[in-house]
């Protein structure tokens, strides 16, 4: 899947049809490096490029 920006929000991955649920249980996985919240945020920021390897990876399974 190609997305049009490197780092986006879950409100963009949402809109592009990705369900709200998925993205929270990809975000809250221990130790993963696709998804951040700034210091006193509430928005996840996804880095495209590793949480689409990761998608793949537990896709395969």
């Amino acid at each position: 899947m190609t997305y049009p920006k490197q780092v986006m929000k879950t409100s963009e991955l949402v809109a592009m049809g990705f369900t709200y649920r998925y993205l929270m249980q990809m975000a809250h996985i221990p130790d993963q490096k696709y998804a951040t919240k700034l210091p006193g945020g509430m928005h996840f920021y996804w880095d495209t490029e590793k949480f689409e390897r990761e998608r793949v990876k537990l896709s395969t399974r």
